[in-house]
């Protein structure tokens, strides 16, 4: 199974949508693999952005409930790709130690922050990620 880590600043928006699209679009097509998010500079246990919840609800994605993990509780080594929003995350996962060539960026001009937007942001943010992942799905 192919484990993929997604990474952002909080983990309480982007990479938390990222998880559940990838493992959802994942599961539809069969594909042996799973993801998981973790923030960068985050403490574990926030819960999700509600926004975040209600744009994943609305393309029929739950990730309801989940909550927050830093960066420093995960092993690194145990992902075969690690899929951060932006270029300073990406810069952030090198700076932990982790292997270049498992860094891919979700998209080539990043995922912008939709923290503090309202549903209309997040849902934009939710469309781009999953077109995103539906180009990594491709991939794998």
């Amino acid at each position: 199974m192919k484990k993929v880590l997604f990474v952002c600043t909080g983990n309480t928006c982007r990479s938390p949508m990222a998880q559940g699209i990838f493992n959802s679009l994942a599961k539809e097509k069969s594909i042996d693999a799973k993801a998981d998010s973790a923030g960068l500079m985050t403490a574990n246990g926030i819960p999700y952005s509600e926004n975040a919840v209600k744009a994943c609800e609305n393309i029929g994605v739950n990730i309801k409930g989940g909550h927050s993990v830093s960066i420093q509780d995960v092993n690194l080594n145990a992902y075969d790709l690690l899929c951060p929003m932006t270029v300073s995350h990406a810069q952030a996962l090198v700076n932990l130690g982790a292997d270049k060539d498992k860094i891919m960026l979700l998209s080539a001009d990043g995922i912008s922050d939709p923290y503090g937007g309202d549903i209309k942001v997040y849902e934009k943010c939710c469309l781009e990620i999953k077109q995103a992942i539906e180009k990594l799905i491709e991939k794998l």
